[in-house]
């Protein structure tokens, strides 16, 4: 790569990372697992959240934020220790990854 084409290319990366980024982040969710710590997750299927299993607790009030600003109750209906993943249920019609 030329000092002449270093720009150039830099223009691209970034212009398809803003592409990406408003790809998936109708997906992306915030997470407050009250009373322990904030995480994120993302929209698997209308209706199913994915996050981090150990930041969850089954007994826990959970509440997703929406990149639109709604926040929605959620309960937790799975959970694997072994691939750290736990699985949310909230209502149905929110946006997923295109």
């Amino acid at each position: 790569m030329t000092e002449a084409t270093a720009p150039n290319s830099l223009l691209t990366f970034s212009q398809g990372l803003a592409k990406a980024v408003e790809r998936v982040s109708p997906g992306v969710v915030a997470i407050d697992a009250r009373p322990r710590v904030a995480t994120s997750g993302i929209v698997w299927r209308d209706g199913v959240i994915v996050s981090t299993n150990h930041t969850v607790r089954r007994n826990e009030e959970i509440t997703v934020s929406l990149g639109d600003g709604r926040q929605l109750p959620a309960s937790l209906v799975g959970r694997d220790a072994s691939t750290d993943l736990a699985v949310h249920a909230v209502i149905k019609g929110i946006a997923t990854c295109r």
